[in-house]
């Protein structure tokens, strides 16, 4: 009879299969190098996740989860704290550690690169983007934004914000940026100023 999976060595794996996969990327993903890379055999890998396939989808949620976890310390110590503030701190996050940039860069890698290739199914493509906006959609509501505004603003918001990361991963001039990324963020307090007045 094959062994249940022991769920907390399996989440250490996890993890660990998140960082190779942050640094290495997805698009010449094999098993056996990554098992070797973890000092764990390809059956062990198989015996935790199953097929490639499927242990790549279960580590970009693992990613998504992660990040999310982040978030939550974040708004756990300061509960009140308001949209600008949080993109400043993912700025600041990411910009901190190149693991984190990688992290982030998994996500887009996951959305970007086709799936023929990779093998990510299309919500678990979808989910790697939509977290992010439908996070920043909530919380625009919950500041007072009518939803069909803050849909639209929230697409606006996370689709400037990615495009900034791109280029930051791209190796883009970091001050040129920053200010890129300041001004967005006035216009959005600029935004949220407006409605909370009318």
């Amino acid at each position: 009879m094959a062994r249940t999976p022991d769920p907390v060595r399996r989440l250490q794996l996890l993890d660990q299969v998140v960082g190779y996969l942050a640094e290495h990327g997805l698009g010449l993903l094999s098993l056996r190098p990554l098992a070797a890379a973890l000092g764990v055999s390809t059956n062990r890998l198989v015996h935790h996740f199953g097929s490639k396939d499927q242990l790549v989808t279960v580590a970009l949620a693992r990613a998504v989860e992660i990040q999310e976890e982040q978030r939550q310390c974040w708004l756990d110590d300061q509960p009140r704290m308001g949209q600008v503030e949080l993109l400043r701190r993912w700025w600041a996050w990411m910009n901190d550690r190149p693991e984190h940039l990688a992290l982030v860069r998994l996500g887009f890698e996951a959305v970007t690169l086709d799936a023929t290739v990779s093998g990510v199914p299309g919500d678990v493509r979808d989910a790697q983007i939509s977290v992010w906006r439908s996070n920043i959609e909530q919380r625009l509501i919950a500041g007072g934004m009518a939803a069909n505004e803050a849909a639209v603003e929230a697409s606006l918001v996370k689709a400037t914000f990615s495009g900034l990361v791109l280029d930051l991963i791209a190796g883009g001039d970091t001050p040129r940026l920053e200010a890129a990324f300041d001004a967005m963020l006035v216009r959005l307090e600029d935004r949220l100023v407006t409605r909370s007045v009318g």
